[in-house]
Order: C-alpha cells, then structure tokens, then sequence
C-alpha cells in the first residue's frame, strides 16, 4: 500500500496552489493550441473539439507527469 506522500503526491487537489494553478493554464492553454491548429486546418466544429480535447489532454499529462515526478 503506498505511503500517505506519494498519495498526495499524486492527487492534483493536494498540491500547492502554484502546481495546482499551473495544470490548470497549461490545459487551458492546450485547449487554445488545439483550437488553433484546427482552424487553421480547416476542421468543422467536431473536429475542432476533438483538437483541443487532444491538445488540452497532452498538455495537462505532461505537466502533470512533470510535476509528479519531481
């Protein structure tokens, strides 16, 4: 059974406001790029959301995973 820290660790609602603040612009700035893209793609508006889904999901797990690991 892990420890309480490793727990905490990994629960986004335990972290620093600072960490917690950070996933939460850098989803929304994944959400913008993939809103972007599309545009500029060409896409209609499903493919549009699946963009910034994808993009806000990559993002968000990056910092995420970064941030778990330290």
């Amino acid at each position: 059974m892990p420890n309480a820290k490793a727990q905490a660790m990994l629960n986004p609602l335990k972290w620093k406001y600072q960490d917690q603040a950070g996933l939460l612009l850098l989803t929304i700035a994944g959400a913008g790029f993939g809103i972007a893209i599309s545009y500029r793609s060409g896409n209609e508006w499903l493919g549009t959301l699946i963009w910034a889904l994808i993009s806000a999901v990559v993002l968000g797990g990056a910092f995420y995973f970064h941030r778990v690991g330290r």
